[in-house]
């Protein structure tokens, strides 16, 4: 039946594991994190691929290994095979199933965390991986079907592929210990800026760039005195009632009541709407997912 796709050397599950896990980390060395040895197996591995299918799998971009578009939708095929059998073999052995989550730093800790702490009561026999990615990466991810499900802004999703379902529309404020403020009266965001260190996500983060411009517009030149990689550091340096900080909304489940919060209204350009998303072919070879997608949209429900 399948004569011809085994009549020559070169295909395996092996090979196919290898592309995929260079298209998940973006270069054979980190794939292989420096092994010398693994590294050449698989660029040896990748090479066969390409010669069997007798086409470019990937292609230098500078000094970084990116994918051709025949390259992608093997990779999409990959993960496909690999998870129909990963499901097959969990309905064999009657195990626990494993289910990947991809969003930023701030959704797994402001918004994921409570469901699953929620569902760990319910005695569930699902099993979760949280993977910390950027907007983008999540979206590449679903539709590669790399990870399940995913939270992401919704601007990013720019095809009919995924299933999505809105969650949330993300405010942003500045949150000032009120041990910062002086006596005698409130302080507007622009004094704050000027005489409290403040903390933020780093500049050059897609919310940086918005957050600078917004504020120049308004005539206020935005000073950031710690630069974070996530809302929840500065969330943390909010805590340490040293720093103001500006986050989502989203963080005032986890600070006290201590703290003096700042609106101002051009931060209404920084609001985006995020969403629960899926790839729908998701539940063509994993059909134990659909009642995680319901769980999660209940929970999500306004």
């Amino acid at each position: 039946m399948f004569e011809n796709l085994f009549a020559e050397r070169g295909f395996s599950m092996d090979r196919l594991k290898a592309l995929v896990e260079v298209s998940q980390a973006g270069s054979i060395s980190r794939a292989v994190g420096g092994n010398s040895v693994r590294q050449s197996q698989y660029s040896r591995q990748i090479k066969e691929l390409e010669e069997f299918f007798g086409i470019r799998l990937t292609r230098k971009k500078g000094k970084v290994l990116v994918l051709t578009s025949a390259g992608q939708e093997l990779v999409r095929l990959a993960c496909e095979y690999f998870s129909m059998l990963d499901e097959f073999r969990s309905n064999c052995k009657d195990i626990p199933r494993r289910y990947t989550i991809g969003g930023g730093d701030s959704i797994h800790h402001w918004l994921i965390s409570p469901i699953l702490s929620k569902l760990s009561l319910q005695g569930r026999s699902w099993l979760f991986a949280i993977k910390n990615l950027r907007n983008n990466e999540v979206a590449e991810m679903l539709y590669s079907m790399d990870i399940d499900f995913g939270i992401l802004r919704k601007n990013l999703i720019t095809a009919d592929i995924l299933k999505y379902k809105t969650i949330r529309r993300v405010r942003y404020a500045l949150y000032v210990p009120r041990v910062l403020m002086p006596k005698g009266g409130k302080r507007d965001f622009a004094w704050c800026m000027e005489n409290i260190p403040c903390s933020t996500l780093a500049f050059g983060s897609s919310f940086a760039i918005m957050l600078k411009n917004c504020c120049a517009d308004a005539g206020i030149d935005v000073k950031i005195a710690l630069e974070t990689q996530s809302f929840p550091f500065a969330a943390e340096m909010l805590r340490s009632k040293n720093y103001c900080a500006i986050l989502p909304e989203m963080c005032e489940s986890s600070i006290d009541g201590n703290v003096y919060k700042i609106q101002p209204p051009f931060f209404k350009a920084l609001e985006r709407d995020i969403v629960f998303a899926w790839n729908p072919r998701l539940l063509q070879v994993r059909p134990s997912v659909k009642p995680i997608i319901d769980f999660f949209l209940r929970e999500f429900a306004p």
